[in-house]
């Protein structure tokens, strides 16, 4: 029978669960062009249970954030969609399964979830580390690459628990016992419910290949092995797999991403030390019954808060919108001098707290002043809005870029060391010359057609690890004499403050 018959027969029946409906919506929103961060918060909270359980998880230790979330509008704007879209549907995956412990038939649950879990944080490390997929992606494509087991198991019963027996924990064979016994393995059969769930092509194709990524075409191949990878560091974790396990990871580690070994024990490290906190997220822990009472005595709490704070919440929110329009430049959109001044000094904050870097980049458009006397304050804006647009585009995620005044520009990137954010700086010196400005006929007398652009920029980095800048003001002063130096050396460049110092 073809490969693709099997999947559906699978998945016509066996009381196999489906999304449920507040997850597929904001799937369904967050892959429109124009995403509505407060149509996709509103329809969250009509599950209060489940938005109760997204800001219980992003107002605990876990996040460490400075202040208390309200709202999940909130958590959006200060984790990012990813992180709150992956907390929902990792709740919504959890809730449809719905079993834990071992079955009447013998499936066992509980080792079921617990690699989930392993290989979802694992996947998150993996993806931080490398930088080449969005860790919230990473983390759940890696929490459901498994669930083909789970219509496997509803179809086959008994016979596909024995399987699994007969493995005697080494599941990097699984694959390949499921093709023999059943003509389909449990990879397939994810894979055509993530697209069933129209979820995002990376995390489609790393479910598919997490057992043989070697067979995944770019551009998604890195993605496959980020899980296959966190598969290999789940085995190393397990007490039950075979002992060459953790040679496997380090090698594959090393293979394929060129991590060394301080990198890969990095993510064995932080995969045991957050996997415990990640499965208390989703009551999942057996062995702390009592932790799981109190989590739901504080779900509910939550969800009493909700219904009775939503009036105060809506006023603070429309208040909190009002402060961040006043806080834009109506210019070029990008936070303006007074945002500027709240945002470096809450991130300095939250960097030192974390024990991670805060890198400023000040930018300087060069020759502008000639440009805006010689063609015009309406050039001049053009100017300003280009820059603006292609920091914007170049910036990473996390990334805050403002307008600290005049032709001058700030990009603020958090968690990002000295060598990283020169990059970034790089490739928006790259971007700039390969896109140049068009000036169309009307805007000035005398100037139409294109307008190739440059700047000067300075970078300043504050390492905890260093006593060498130790307050906001001295990471912004430290990044405009470097600015000034790039200047001094014609323009079109990034000069750093341990260079220009």
């Amino acid at each position: 029978m073809p490969e693709l018959q099997v999947v559906e027969e699978i998945l016509a029946g066996h009381r196999l669960p489906s999304l449920p409906t507040v997850a597929a919506q904001v799937l369904e929103m967050t892959a429109e062009a124009e995403i509505d961060l407060q149509r996709i918060a509103e329809t969250v909270q009509l599950d209060q249970a489940l938005a109760a359980k997204v800001l219980r998880t992003v107002n605990s230790s876990f996040y460490g954030l400075s202040k208390p979330c309200g709202t999940v509008q909130q958590a959006m704007v200060f984790l990012g969609l990813n992180t709150v879209k992956t907390l929902v549907l990792s709740f919504s995956l959890v809730d449809t399964i719905d079993a834990q412990g071992r079955d009447q038939l013998g499936f066992d649950y509980s080792a079921y979830w617990k690699r989930s879990i392993n290989t979802a944080v694992a996947a998150r490390s993996l993806a931080r580390i490398t930088g080449i997929w969005d860790p919230e992606e990473a983390f759940f494509a890696g929490l459901m690459q498994d669930f083909g087991m789970i219509a496997l198991y509803h179809r086959y019963g008994r016979q596909y628990v024995e399987a699994i027996e007969a493995l005697r924990g080494d599941h990097r064979e699984l694959c390949r016992l499921e093709q023999d016994l059943f003509q389909v393995t449990h990879a397939q059969i994810g894979a055509t419910v993530a697209e069933q769930w129209t979820l995002p092509p990376s995390q489609i194709a790393a479910i598919r290949g997490h057992h043989a990524s070697e067979g995944v075409d770019e551009p998604w191949q890195d993605c496959a092995r980020i899980v296959e990878l966190a598969g290999h560091l789940t085995n190393a974790l397990d007490n039950q797999s075979p002992r060459r396990t953790i040679s496997d990871y380090r090698r594959y580690a090393r293979e394929w991403f060129g991590l060394d070994g301080r990198q890969a024990e990095q993510a064995l490290a932080s995969t045991r030390e957050e996997s415990s906190e990640v499965s208390a997220f989703f009551n999942l822990d057996q062995a702390v019954p009592a932790q799981r009472l109190l989590a739901n005595a504080e779900s509910q709490l939550f969800q009493h808060q909700i219904d009775m704070g939503r009036h105060a919440r809506d006023l603070q929110q429309k208040n909190q919108d009002l402060s961040e329009q006043v806080h834009r430049d109506g210019l070029t959109g990008v936070l303006g001098r007074s945002g500027f001044d709240l945002e470096v000094a809450r991130l300095f904050s939250e960097m030192a707290e974390k024990g991670r870097c805060l890198s400023l980049l000040f930018c300087d458009a060069d020759r502008f002043k000639p440009i805006n006397d010689r063609y015009g304050h309406s050039v001049g804006d053009a100017v300003l809005r280009h820059l603006a647009e292609i920091m914007q585009e170049r910036a990473r995620r996390e990334d805050v870029v403002c307008r600290f005044g005049g032709d001058e520009f700030v990009l603020l990137l958090p968690g990002c060391n000295e060598e990283d954010a020169r990059r970034v700086a790089e490739d928006i010196l790259t971007q700039l010359a390969s896109t140049p400005l068009l000036i169309e006929s009307g805007i000035s007398d005398e100037m139409s057609g294109d307008m190739i652009l440059s700047s000067s920029m300075g970078l300043a980095t504050f390492d905890p690890a260093s006593n060498e800048i130790d307050s906001p003001e001295m990471l912004v002063t430290c990044a405009d004499q470097a600015m000034y130096t790039a200047k001094r050396r014609g323009g079109n460049g990034v000069a750093t403050w341990r260079s220009a110092a």
